[in-house]
Protein backbone atom coordinates (compact mmCIF):
# COMPACT_ATOMS: atom_id res chain seq x y z
CA UNK A 1 0.00 0.00 0.00
CA UNK A 2 1.28 3.47 -0.88
CA UNK A 3 1.69 5.94 1.98
CA UNK A 4 -0.71 8.85 2.36
CA UNK A 5 1.19 11.74 0.72
CA UNK A 6 -0.94 14.45 2.28
CA UNK A 7 -0.18 13.05 5.70
CA UNK A 8 3.53 13.10 4.99
CA UNK A 9 3.36 16.73 3.82
CA UNK A 10 1.54 17.77 6.97
CA UNK A 11 4.28 16.29 9.10
CA UNK A 12 7.04 17.85 7.04
CA UNK A 13 5.68 21.38 7.20
CA UNK A 14 6.26 21.89 10.95
CA UNK A 15 9.87 20.77 10.51
CA UNK A 16 10.46 23.30 7.72
CA UNK A 17 8.65 26.00 9.72
CA UNK A 18 10.74 25.32 12.82
CA UNK A 19 13.90 25.36 10.72
CA UNK A 20 12.88 28.67 9.20
CA UNK A 21 12.22 30.14 12.64
CA UNK A 22 15.62 28.90 13.85
CA UNK A 23 17.40 30.54 10.91
CA UNK A 24 15.50 33.78 11.38
CA UNK A 25 16.25 33.75 15.10
CA UNK A 26 19.94 33.22 14.46
CA UNK A 27 19.98 36.13 12.00
CA UNK A 28 18.22 38.40 14.49
CA UNK A 29 20.60 37.32 17.25
CA UNK A 30 23.62 38.08 15.09
CA UNK A 31 22.14 41.42 14.11
CA UNK A 32 21.47 42.24 17.75
CA UNK A 33 25.03 41.32 18.72
CA UNK A 34 26.38 43.40 15.89
CA UNK A 35 24.60 46.55 17.07
CA UNK A 36 25.07 45.97 20.81
CA UNK A 37 27.55 48.43 22.39
CA UNK A 38 29.76 47.38 25.29
CA UNK A 39 30.41 50.18 27.82
CA UNK A 40 34.06 51.13 28.29
CA UNK A 41 35.57 50.20 31.67
CA UNK A 42 35.59 52.95 34.28
CA UNK A 43 39.04 54.61 34.26
CA UNK A 44 38.55 56.20 37.68
CA UNK A 45 38.60 59.83 36.51
CA UNK A 46 35.48 60.45 38.59
CA UNK A 47 37.53 60.23 41.79
CA UNK A 48 38.77 63.79 41.14
CA UNK A 49 36.06 65.84 39.38
CA UNK A 50 37.89 68.77 37.74
CA UNK A 51 35.58 71.57 36.58
CA UNK A 52 35.30 75.33 37.07
CA UNK A 53 33.30 76.09 40.23
CA UNK A 54 34.18 72.93 42.13
CA UNK A 55 35.49 73.57 45.64
CA UNK A 56 36.61 71.61 48.70
CA UNK A 57 36.87 72.95 52.27
CA UNK A 58 39.07 71.19 54.82
CA UNK A 59 39.55 71.35 58.57
CA UNK A 60 43.34 71.34 59.00
CA UNK A 61 45.15 70.16 62.13
CA UNK A 62 48.92 70.74 62.38
CA UNK A 63 51.06 69.25 65.14
CA UNK A 64 54.67 70.29 65.73
CA UNK A 65 56.96 68.55 68.26
CA UNK A 66 59.83 70.39 69.94
CA UNK A 67 63.36 68.99 69.81
CA UNK A 68 63.98 66.59 72.65
CA UNK A 69 67.06 66.34 74.88
CA UNK A 70 68.24 63.62 77.24
CA UNK A 71 66.45 65.36 80.09
CA UNK A 72 63.40 66.81 78.29
CA UNK A 73 61.04 64.95 75.95
CA UNK A 74 59.45 66.54 72.90
CA UNK A 75 56.40 68.71 73.53
CA UNK A 76 53.67 68.95 70.92
CA UNK A 77 52.02 72.22 69.85
CA UNK A 78 48.80 71.95 67.85
CA UNK A 79 47.09 74.50 65.61
CA UNK A 80 43.80 74.32 63.74
CA UNK A 81 42.51 76.30 60.78
CA UNK A 82 40.70 75.78 57.45
CA UNK A 83 41.71 75.52 53.79
CA UNK A 84 39.41 76.02 50.84
CA UNK A 85 40.45 74.90 47.36
CA UNK A 86 38.44 76.32 44.44
CA UNK A 87 38.78 75.75 40.70
CA UNK A 88 38.33 79.32 39.50
CA UNK A 89 39.01 79.17 35.76
CA UNK A 90 40.08 77.16 32.75
CA UNK A 91 42.87 78.45 30.53
CA UNK A 92 45.49 77.34 28.00
CA UNK A 93 49.03 76.95 29.27
CA UNK A 94 52.29 77.75 27.46
CA UNK A 95 52.28 74.29 25.88
CA UNK A 96 48.80 74.87 24.42
CA UNK A 97 47.10 72.44 26.83
CA UNK A 98 43.81 73.00 28.66
CA UNK A 99 44.44 73.42 32.40
CA UNK A 100 42.60 74.74 35.45
CA UNK A 101 43.54 77.31 38.09
CA UNK A 102 43.12 76.01 41.64
CA UNK A 103 43.14 78.73 44.31
CA UNK A 104 43.74 77.76 47.91
CA UNK A 105 42.49 80.17 50.58
CA UNK A 106 42.84 80.05 54.35
CA UNK A 107 41.07 81.18 57.50
CA UNK A 108 41.51 80.48 61.20
CA UNK A 109 37.87 79.55 61.87
CA UNK A 110 34.35 79.72 60.45
CA UNK A 111 33.77 83.25 61.79
CA UNK A 112 36.39 84.70 59.41
CA UNK A 113 36.47 85.25 55.67
CA UNK A 114 38.79 83.13 53.52
CA UNK A 115 41.87 84.90 52.18
CA UNK A 116 43.83 83.63 49.19
CA UNK A 117 46.89 81.69 50.29
CA UNK A 118 48.38 80.15 47.12
CA UNK A 119 47.61 79.22 43.51
CA UNK A 120 48.07 75.80 41.88
CA UNK A 121 47.42 74.47 38.37
CA UNK A 122 45.49 71.25 37.68
CA UNK A 123 45.68 69.28 34.46
CA UNK A 124 43.15 66.46 34.00
CA UNK A 125 43.26 64.06 31.04
CA UNK A 126 42.11 60.53 30.34
CA UNK A 127 45.50 59.31 31.56
CA UNK A 128 46.21 61.31 34.72
CA UNK A 129 45.66 64.28 37.02
CA UNK A 130 48.75 66.49 37.37
CA UNK A 131 49.13 69.22 40.03
CA UNK A 132 51.62 72.08 39.61
CA UNK A 133 52.69 73.71 42.86
CA UNK A 134 55.60 76.18 43.10
CA UNK A 135 56.58 75.24 39.53
CA UNK A 136 56.79 71.57 40.50
CA UNK A 137 54.53 69.08 38.70
CA UNK A 138 53.36 65.95 40.50
CA UNK A 139 51.28 63.00 39.29
CA UNK A 140 48.38 62.94 41.75
CA UNK A 141 46.42 60.19 39.99
CA UNK A 142 47.07 57.88 37.05
CA UNK A 143 44.40 56.01 35.06
CA UNK A 144 43.03 53.45 34.95
CA UNK A 145 42.82 53.05 38.71
CA UNK A 146 43.82 49.56 39.79
CA UNK A 147 44.42 47.96 43.19
CA UNK A 148 48.14 47.94 43.98
CA UNK A 149 49.14 49.96 40.92
CA UNK A 150 52.38 51.92 41.36
CA UNK A 151 53.63 55.02 39.59
CA UNK A 152 56.27 57.75 39.84
CA UNK A 153 54.73 60.67 41.73
CA UNK A 154 57.64 62.92 40.67
CA UNK A 155 57.90 61.77 37.05
CA UNK A 156 57.75 65.39 35.82
CA UNK A 157 60.27 66.97 38.21
CA UNK A 158 63.77 66.51 39.62
CA UNK A 159 62.94 65.44 43.17
CA UNK A 160 66.17 64.18 44.73
CA UNK A 161 64.43 61.16 46.27
CA UNK A 162 63.32 59.81 42.89
CA UNK A 163 64.91 58.42 39.80
CA UNK A 164 63.20 58.40 36.42
CA UNK A 165 62.02 54.84 37.07
CA UNK A 166 61.09 55.18 40.74
CA UNK A 167 57.63 54.05 41.80
CA UNK A 168 56.67 56.21 44.74
CA UNK A 169 52.84 56.19 44.88
CA UNK A 170 50.50 53.25 45.22
CA UNK A 171 46.75 52.67 44.97
CA UNK A 172 45.02 50.69 47.70
CA UNK A 173 41.47 50.08 49.03
CA UNK A 174 40.06 50.69 45.56
CA UNK A 175 36.27 50.95 45.65
CA UNK A 176 36.08 50.62 49.44
CA UNK A 177 34.13 52.90 51.82
CA UNK A 178 35.99 55.45 53.94
CA UNK A 179 34.77 57.33 57.02
CA UNK A 180 36.14 60.69 58.11
CA UNK A 181 35.70 61.67 61.73
CA UNK A 182 33.62 64.52 63.07
CA UNK A 183 35.73 67.68 63.12
CA UNK A 184 35.29 71.47 63.36
CA UNK A 185 31.58 71.13 64.09
CA UNK A 186 30.97 68.93 61.05
CA UNK A 187 29.57 65.42 61.56
CA UNK A 188 31.39 62.24 60.58
CA UNK A 189 30.87 61.25 56.96
CA UNK A 190 31.14 57.93 55.16
CA UNK A 191 31.89 57.81 51.45
CA UNK A 192 30.83 54.56 49.80
CA UNK A 193 33.38 54.37 46.98
CA UNK A 194 36.92 55.63 47.52
CA UNK A 195 40.54 55.07 46.59
CA UNK A 196 43.62 55.63 48.74
CA UNK A 197 46.98 56.80 47.44
CA UNK A 198 50.06 56.61 49.65
CA UNK A 199 53.81 57.00 49.47
CA UNK A 200 55.75 53.91 48.50
CA UNK A 201 59.33 52.89 47.81
CA UNK A 202 61.98 55.53 48.52
CA UNK A 203 59.27 58.08 49.39
CA UNK A 204 58.17 56.13 52.47
CA UNK A 205 60.16 55.13 55.52
CA UNK A 206 59.37 53.75 58.95
CA UNK A 207 62.63 52.95 60.71
CA UNK A 208 64.45 53.61 63.99
CA UNK A 209 65.78 56.84 62.47
CA UNK A 210 62.70 58.37 60.91
CA UNK A 211 59.10 57.97 59.83
CA UNK A 212 57.90 59.60 56.62
CA UNK A 213 54.47 59.07 55.13
CA UNK A 214 51.74 60.63 53.01
CA UNK A 215 48.20 59.43 52.38
CA UNK A 216 45.36 60.92 50.33
CA UNK A 217 41.83 59.54 49.97
CA UNK A 218 39.56 60.36 47.02
CA UNK A 219 35.81 59.70 46.94
CA UNK A 220 34.06 59.02 43.65
CA UNK A 221 32.10 62.04 42.46
CA UNK A 222 33.56 64.18 45.27
CA UNK A 223 37.37 64.42 45.03
CA UNK A 224 39.97 64.53 47.81
CA UNK A 225 38.29 63.93 51.19
CA UNK A 226 41.28 63.29 53.47
CA UNK A 227 45.03 63.96 53.51
CA UNK A 228 47.63 62.89 56.05
CA UNK A 229 51.29 63.92 56.11
CA UNK A 230 53.88 62.73 58.67
CA UNK A 231 57.56 63.60 59.04
CA UNK A 232 59.43 62.47 62.16
CA UNK A 233 63.16 62.31 62.88
CA UNK A 234 63.32 60.09 65.95
CA UNK A 235 65.39 61.36 68.87
CA UNK A 236 68.32 59.20 69.95
CA UNK A 237 71.57 59.56 71.86
CA UNK A 238 74.59 57.47 72.86
CA UNK A 239 74.62 56.18 76.42
CA UNK A 240 77.93 57.38 77.91
CA UNK A 241 78.20 54.33 80.19
CA UNK A 242 77.46 51.52 77.74
CA UNK A 243 78.02 53.13 74.36
CA UNK A 244 74.58 51.90 73.26
CA UNK A 245 72.32 54.02 71.09
CA UNK A 246 69.17 54.97 73.00
CA UNK A 247 65.92 55.74 71.17
CA UNK A 248 63.27 57.58 73.18
CA UNK A 249 59.69 56.77 72.08
CA UNK A 250 57.61 59.89 71.40
CA UNK A 251 60.62 62.20 71.28
CA UNK A 252 62.10 63.69 68.14
CA UNK A 253 64.83 65.83 66.68
CA UNK A 254 61.98 67.10 64.53
CA UNK A 255 58.35 66.03 64.34
CA UNK A 256 55.50 67.34 62.20
CA UNK A 257 52.09 66.00 61.13
CA UNK A 258 49.17 67.48 59.21
CA UNK A 259 45.61 66.21 58.79
CA UNK A 260 43.20 67.72 56.24
CA UNK A 261 39.61 66.52 56.62
CA UNK A 262 36.84 67.48 54.19
CA UNK A 263 34.01 69.43 55.80
CA UNK A 264 32.31 70.94 52.73
CA UNK A 265 32.38 70.66 48.96
CA UNK A 266 30.48 71.86 45.89
CA UNK A 267 29.52 73.52 43.60
CA UNK A 268 26.07 74.61 44.67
Amino acid sequence: MLPNLSSLNLKARPRRTLAAFAVAGAVLTLAGCKNESVPAPDSGAGYYPVAVGNFWTYAVADSLWSQATQTAPSVVTSTAYQFKETITEEFTDAAGKKVFRLVRSKRQNASQEFKNDSVFVLSATGQSVVLTRNNTRTLELIFPVREGRLWNFNAFNNNFNDTITAETRRYSRVGEPFTIRAVAGSPAQTFANTITTANAGVAAENSLLKRIGYQQVFAKGVGPVYRRRDYFLNYNYTDSRTGNQIYVPGSYFFGFSRRETLIDYGPR
